[in-house]
């Protein structure tokens, strides 16, 4: 009858979730994916950007010699306030004109999305995740409406058009465009030219004279020992131990590397690097050697947010 020959217990798994993500992409071209955009096709539901995604493996798929490359945001505390700054004026500006001012609600999926980088903004949009069928078979699951966030701003660019100056904003590297017309701002760099820094030798004590009469006072080396102590107290480790000039991610350069996965023809056809941490979701993938089309799998950390482990920034 109905019901009878069935395990003793329920499945229990709260949020059921498809948490390994696969990608089918071609070619030598870099591309970029977004785990949060990848989560939300897949399960159906809204995933943020905003937060730190954890990947527990990658694994690449493809019959040619050739190698792939993956990068993400340097996990540091500086992409940690840029991407912070950028959500508060992004909610201030959004602010200005939520109801009543305008009657205006925000959309049910409103989110702060970011791009990795210029090159990323660029492109437009990221890797859409595949399921698959027999026979290599596959198809792309994409969203309906995942766009990016657009700042609009009130500052005047003197060209008499009565038309706001609108723009994207992307992590890594400089800002893209002209002052009049910004086409994405770079949200490290914009930190960073938003903040004071520490002065170069700090204190500052280059008057201090080794030839003080009363500094000489217990000096009763010929050799003057003393004087060399205060010397090496003078000219060592008064200045940060980093430039002091640079941002880690103001150059869309300053990529972290989180793995280098190789393929070879006819054996070893699936490469495998263990997991990383990717701020945000932004993975650039960059292959070389390879012509034909290949696949990337991301297995996700499982956990509470929605069937996946995240942390907010």
């Amino acid at each position: 009858m109905a019901g009878a020959n069935l395990p003793a217990k329920k499945y229990k798994k709260t949020s059921p979730t498809t948490s390994r993500l696969s990608f089918e992409l071609s070619g030598n071209a870099v591309q970029y994916i977004d785990i949060a955009a990848a989560l939300s096709a897949i399960n159906r539901k809204f995933y943020r950007q905003g937060v730190y995604y954890y990947v527990n493996s990658v694994e690449v798929y493809n019959n040619e010699a050739g190698v792939v490359d993956l990068f993400t945001v340097p996990d540091t505390w500086v992409t940690k306030n840029a991407w912070n700054r950028g959500f508060r004026l992004f909610q201030k500006m959004n602010a200005m004109v939520d109801s009543p001012i305008s009657g205006v609600t925000r959309p049910k999926y409103h989110d702060f999305k970011v791009f990795m980088s210029q090159r990323h903004m660029e492109q437009g949009t990221s890797i859409q995740p595949s399921l698959h069928n027999i026979d290599l078979a596959h198809a792309p699951k994409g969203c309906d409406d995942w766009v990016y966030s657009e700042f609009v701003s009130a500052d005047d660019d003197g060209d008499a058009v009565q038309q706001a100056d609108n723009f994207h904003v992307h992590l890594l590297g400089a800002h893209y465009g002209t002052s009049d017309n910004w086409e994405s701002v770079g949200l490290i760099k914009s930190y960073a030219e938003s903040r004071t820094t520490v002065e170069p030798d700090s204190p500052e004590d280059n008057n201090i004279s080794i030839t003080d009469p009363l500094l000489n006072v217990f000096d009763f080396s010929s050799e003057e020992q003393m004087n060399d102590v205060i010397t090496n107290l003078l000219d060592d480790n008064d200045a940060p131990p980093y430039d002091q000039d640079n941002y880690i991610g103001e150059s869309a350069s300053d990529m972290q590397h989180v793995a280098r996965i190789g393929t070879e023809v006819g054996i070893n056809r699936i490469g495998r690097a263990s997991g990383f941490c990717a701020p945000f979701g932004l993975i650039c993938i960059d292959p070389s050697g390879y012509d034909s089309n290949y696949r990337i799998v991301l297995n996700l950390a499982q956990g509470t947010y929605h069937g996946v482990y995240a942390e907010r920034a």
